[in-house]
């Protein structure tokens, strides 16, 4: 329950992220819905893939120079390439479905397959923009900042307008065209207004959550209220509405279990699937019951109480031997280098690259100064004994080690397992400390670290790694820093 009012607090961190979530989750079921209606459900699997190839397509025109990419403007060049492809998508398809060639089925099929292809092809042709096209692929929502939150919020605000007020005919078209057309006086009105704001609405939401968090909800929900209701406007609705769910529930459980937030909702929308369908199954009364008792159970859960963290054991006579932090995490922590006369210097060989400082450099020198501001006599095992640079996280291995090299007192190791910098805003940080007893290998303190850590002041890699590196060691000792 705490942590769900946390994410529910507007001063949360992430709480924009949340937003843009719910919003997705709101609008994109009720295009999908008609998407399902008319059988033309593979045009939003279709389209997405399609707009993700407009982004490294954009991306390679920027890097040959054909196209200028003002400095923080990746979104946007994005959001150019992902519009400008998607739209060609779409006139291509009323083309050949006004030739009559081929089956409609096929046809997506292989722009599908051709989209995929060219993703990867505009990507191997820009190596050297490769980080941010994967990054925009991504579609990572907590990255969203307030400007594109409004802007998300415009986008999709006007698109369930359209939807709303054009409800009636999207709805007759799709049932019965012929009836459509005495009563309206034509079809092709509709469809193309229906596929503009479906191509608008994955264009837009591609950039901001990638292609298969769009994809997700714009199919899953629907799917999981077409168990549930008779009525085409009930249907309507309660996409929006299951879509809506999806997204907070998806959130919450990404929050806790520190998962990526698109797969975590995708996972949850087939839960909901799963669950309409089994509710359809049952009696009525049964249904009930068994949802009553959900939700009984999953407050009881979440209201239970959560033991505080151990303190940090008091300073004491003995020393304190700091190791090196482990990295194992899958990417290379070293800090990027801000000086060109130095990269200019490791280029021409005079410095090596290896004395570039880490992740691990900064975390180490931080818990060094905080426990030497605490009283503790902190000293590094390498000084010691050369052999101890490297010692394992596990506990009686690193005791051992550390008995071999003649150390006596305590052992701080400490291991990182995740560090992610999705934007300068924050980062995703996961990390285990242990406090073990070299005489004997005993554990006297441990705990994981898992946050994401607030770096709004920050200006570039480096300097988001050191704030959030600060920030761990002060929260660490004292959980109540936060």
């Amino acid at each position: 329950m705490e942590t769900l009012l946390q994410i529910l607090n507007p001063s949360y961190l992430l709480f924009p992220a949340l937003i843009g979530s719910s919003i997705l989750g709101f609008v994109c079921p009720a295009v999908g819905a008609y998407l399902i209606l008319r059988r033309t459900i593979f045009l939003g699997l279709t389209l997405p893939q399609v707009a993700a190839a407009g982004v490294a397509f954009a991306f390679w025109m920027a890097q040959l120079g054909f196209v200028s990419a003002a400095a923080g403007s990746e979104r946007i060049l994005g959001m150019g390439g992902s519009l400008l492809f998607t739209f060609l998508a779409l006139l291509l398809f009323a083309y050949l479905e006004r030739r009559g060639k081929g089956t409609a089925e096929g046809r997506l099929a292989a722009a599908y397959a051709l989209a995929g292809a060219l993703t990867i092809l505009f990507i191997v042709f820009n190596p050297a923009g490769e980080i941010e096209i994967l990054g925009l692929l991504k579609g990572e929502v907590l990255s969203l900042a307030k400007n594109e939150i409004k802007l998300l919020a415009a986008v999709f605000g006007f698109v369930m307008t359209a939807v709303f007020i054009f409800r009636r005919e999207f709805l007759l078209s799709a049932f019965d065209r012929d009836l459509a057309f005495l009563l309206k006086g034509g079809n092709t009105l509709w469809d193309i207004l229906l596929y503009l704001l479906a191509g608008l609405s994955i264009a837009v939401g591609v950039i901001m959550a990638g292609p298969l968090l769009i994809f997700g909800f714009l199919v899953l929900p629907p799917l999981a209220a077409k168990p549930l209701v008779k009525g085409m406007t009930a249907f309507l609705w309660i996409s929006s509405l299951l879509g809506l769910l999806m997204a907070l529930v998806g959130f919450y459980v990404s929050v806790r279990l520190d998962t990526p937030l698109g797969p975590t909702d995708v996972a949850v929308g087939c839960a909901m699937i799963f669950i309409a369908n089994l509710l359809r199954a049952v009696p009525l009364k049964t249904a009930a019951a068994a949802l009553v008792l959900i939700i009984i159970g999953s407050l009881f859960v979440g209201c239970a109480s959560v033991q505080a963290p151990a303190p940090f054991p008091a300073a004491a006579n003995a020393p304190l031997w700091l190791a090196r932090p482990k990295n194992d995490t899958t990417v290379n922590l070293v800090l990027p280098e801000n000086n060109p006369l130095r990269s200019l210097a490791e280029m021409a060989g005079k410095i090596s690259s290896e004395s570039r400082r880490t992740v691990m450099d900064l975390l180490r020198d931080e818990l060094q100064s905080e426990f030497t501001q605490r009283g503790f006599k902190v000293s590094r095992p390498e000084e010691a004994d050369k052999r101890l640079a490297n010692l394992p996280f596990a506990a009686d291995s690193a005791a051992g080690n550390a008995r071999e090299g003649r150390l006596s007192g305590h052992l701080l190791l400490s291991d990182i397992l995740r560090w992610s910098i999705d934007s300068k805003q924050f980062v995703a940080v996961v990390a285990d400390f242990k406090l073990i007893r070299i005489a004997d290998g005993a554990t006297l303190w441990q705990r994981r670290y898992q946050r994401a850590v607030p770096t709004p002041g920050a200006t570039n890699i480096s300097q988001a790694s050191s704030d959030a590196v600060k920030i761990m060691v002060r929260e660490l000792f004292d959980p109540a820093a936060r």
